[in-house]
């Protein structure tokens, strides 16, 4: 073959290929921020691209319904039967934002609440939910991360720890405080605390260990505070507690659920079914008082 037309052939191919693996979408279904071509989930037959790794776990527990309508949002029109996509498994780490919401009350650029903005706007930023007042804050954020996180790592430190479950390193199993003042450090928004910064470190640059101590730290949450836990149904369906309750932990709450489905709504709105918790502990401390 003539070795012009053998290049052109080439070239025809390739680019053939990655049109038929380029995605379908330029913005994130679930931010509407810039989505990233490398970061894809196939979902029958099309390629549909996030932000980030956390976005795409998010896509894929919610129910066919709510995945059209978000692709809808951003320009990709399918089917309403579309079952649940083949999608490439969420990791360890995507799977943790579901639960690892941002729940402090205020933006962390303006100090303003979160709940009373007119367009909050959510960015995962580095495998955590963060939620500003509006999307100039992200700019500002972007323009000098370091100093917003460790601001945020700061409160979160400080509105969980007082309720903070377990008196030991969640690496070694010694006391926290066995070589003096406990390490406290943040992993998504959750506080997490070590007897070093070694044993910190250790946890969470290898994705077993960490899974590992995700898991006691919801055991110890789940043991603490199942016995004064103030709903004895579901927050979500209203249905009464059962076999098939789920015991989530949201942060440092723990959240009492009915069922899968309704886990998957929690993590889809935490602060919305929180503030219904805290709503029915002030109406049962109300009503002691009177009696």
């Amino acid at each position: 073959m003539n070795p012009r037309l053998l290049s052109i052939s080439i070239a025809l191919m390739t680019l053939t290929f990655c049109m038929a693996m380029a995605p379908v979408n330029t913005n994130c279904p679930m931010t509407g921020n810039t989505a990233k071509p490398e970061v894809l989930m196939d979902m029958k037959g099309s390629e549909i691209a996030f932000c980030c790794g956390g976005c795409r776990a998010r896509f894929e527990k919610l129910d066919p319904t709510d995945q059209a309508s978000k692709l809808k949002a951003v320009g990709v029109k399918m089917s309403m039967e579309v079952g649940k996509p083949a999608g490439k498994p969420a990791s360890f780490v995507d799977e943790l934002i579901l639960s690892r919401a941002y729940l402090l009350p205020n933006c962390p650029i303006t100090g303003k609440p979160v709940d009373s903005a007119k367009a909050p706007a959510r960015k995962v930023i580095n495998d955590r939910e963060i939620i500003f007042c509006c999307m100039p804050c992200i700019e500002k954020f972007d323009a000098d991360p370091a100093k917003y996180n460790t601001a945020i790592n700061d409160r979160i430190i400080s509105a969980q720890l007082p309720g903070y479950p377990l008196k030991n390193c969640l690496a070694s199993g010694r006391p926290i405080d066995v070589k003096g003042t406990p390490t406290d450090v943040v992993f998504g928004n959750q506080l997490m605390r070590f007897c070093c910064g070694g044993c910190a470190t250790f946890v969470q640059n290898d994705p077993i260990r960490l899974k590992k101590a995700v898991s006691t730290l919801e055991a110890g949450y789940i043991s603490s505070q199942m016995p004064g836990y103030p709903m004895d149904s579901c927050v979500i369906s209203g249905e009464p507690l059962g076999d098939s309750t789920v015991n989530a932990i949201v942060g440092n709450r723990l959240v009492r659920v009915c069922c899968g489905s309704c886990e998957k709504k929690l993590n889809h709105n935490p602060r919305k079914y929180l503030a219904k918790i805290d709503a029915k502990v002030k109406a049962d401390a109300s009503g002691s008082s009177e009696d």
